[in-house]
């Protein structure tokens, strides 16, 4: 794929923009660039702090603040409790949040080296880091290593989500009865509706959490009757009808009488998790797996494996549930640049315009959320595939983003200097000229 990818070059978008849009993307890439430097130099404070107050000899404490106090995870040193507040104070924080600074510090810098060299690098932001260090506090030190040279590969690239569950499968591969307690205690369900503060408005705030299953088909309930209001000519915006949708069904006034899927995908070489496609890509343990399907009111439906490494095609323009479930299962989310909506249910576009010559084939297609796809049909974004669901990106301004399975890699050097003149790039002349004679649109074999 690196030699493909050394021969692509993304098609530049046209028009070209003024060059004050350049200087300002030039100095905001800049800008964060040494905020990222700054947060690495900050961190490696941090630790430096840490190993000039390290306890070593637990049995000599001469002082209250030279008595030991561990904030990490094992195999991590000792801190003498006394030089946290003093941190906490110079960086602006509360003791607390000082205390938790110095934990993440210490647990990158000795439980989990490679994520800490890839931020000192600078090829990794200092809060994703915090991110993995705040999950791996309860791994054996040899789990957190490990984990840590696995997400040091790929870390930049991985989204908030992404993180979370590749913490959360070594968690559950590793500890699987942390990972139970953790299931069982983020599943308890409950509701609080908080009368103690009602607003200056007559309202109340509600708050809890729901069985997924139930909690989707609230969500469509109340979209639906939001639906219903504004049909009988309320005026009010989604979330106020949503609201109101609430109170009719705590009044027994809506219909509820809808079915709900549930996408829960078992991988084959492991039984202690299962991923729960919607929402969110959810990680599951298999024992809520089986209660899911245990339940009298659930019908459950087993899917034939799809094998995504072949390719389907379709002769019309139209793209059959077929080719959309592969593409879908393929880019697990919207493939535009640190975009994480799912791919369920997004729009499917031509990677080559059909009207260009482009097929309705899985290997012509990507799974783009209406947002994003308007983007690159409409102000200047473009993508090329480069492998199967791996595709390059280039933005208006020619920055261009690698987006991959395991989420999107910035190709632009770092150091990228705004153009010296207003001159319009070439348009790139189309490779290939139409192919045979195609069925219209709206149809399909």
């Amino acid at each position: 794929m690196t030699s493909s990818l050394r021969n692509l070059e993304p098609r530049r978008p046209e028009p070209a923009r003024t060059l004050a849009e350049s200087e300002v993307l030039a100095a905001a890439r800049a800008a964060q660039a040494d905020v990222h430097a700054a947060e690495a130099r900050k961190l490696a404070a941090a630790v430096q702090w840490a190993r000039l107050h390290e306890v070593t000899d637990t049995e000599e404490s001469a002082t209250w603040g030279d008595s030991p106090v561990s904030i990490s995870g094992p195999g991590a040193p000792l801190l003498a409790k006394g030089c946290i507040a003093e941190f906490a104070a110079v960086i602006g924080t509360t003791t607390n949040g000082g205390r938790a600074y110095l934990a993440d510090a210490i647990e990158l810098a000795h439980r989990l080296p490679a994520v800490y060299a890839e931020i000192q690098a600078g090829r990794l932001a200092a809060w994703k880091g915090r991110r993995i260090a705040g999950e791996t506090v309860l791994l054996p030190l040899e789990a957190a290593v490990d984990l840590g040279e696995r997400m040091a590969v790929v870390a930049r690239k991985l989204s908030a989500r992404a993180t979370q569950q590749m913490i959360d499968e070594t968690i559950a591969a590793v500890l699987p009865e942390i990972a139970q307690e953790r299931a069982d205690h983020h599943s308890t369900p409950r509701v609080v509706v908080d009368h103690r503060q009602v607003s200056f408005s007559g309202t109340s705030e509600i708050y809890g959490a729901l069985e997924i299953a139930d909690a989707l088909d609230l969500d469509a309930t109340l979209t639906r009757e939001a639906e219903a209001l504004k049909a009988a000519g309320c005026d009010a915006s989604l979330d106020v009808r949503r609201a109101m949708a609430l109170g009719r069904l705590a009044r027994g006034e809506a219909n509820v009488d809808r079915p709900v899927t549930l996408y829960v995908h078992l991988p084959a070489d492991t039984d202690a998790t299962a991923v729960l496609e919607n929402p969110g890509s959810r990680l599951l343990t298999q024992a809520q797996v089986a209660a899911f399907c245990g339940n009298p009111d659930v019908r459950v439906t087993v899917k034939p494996v799809i094998d995504l490494t072949k390719t389907l095609a379709s002769a019309g323009y139209d793209i059959p549930d077929r080719i959309k479930e592969h593409v879908e299962l393929r880019d697990g989310t919207c493939i535009f640049p640190y975009c994480d909506r799912p791919a369920r249910g997004s729009q499917k576009d031509h990677t080559e315009a059909w009207d260009d010559g482009g097929t309705t084939s899985t290997d012509n297609l990507g799974s783009l959320c209406q947002h994003h796809h308007n983007l690159k049909t409409h102000a200047g974004w473009n993508y090329t595939r480069v492998d199967d669901g791996v595709f390059l990106w280039r933005s208006p301004h020619g920055y261009a983003f690698l987006r991959d399975h395991d989420g999107t890699q910035d190709l632009t050097p770092e150091l990228r200097e705004p153009p010296r003149s207003g001159r319009r790039p070439e348009r790139r002349t189309p490779g290939s000229p139409p192919g045979p004679a195609r069925p219209p649109r709206g149809t399909e074999p």
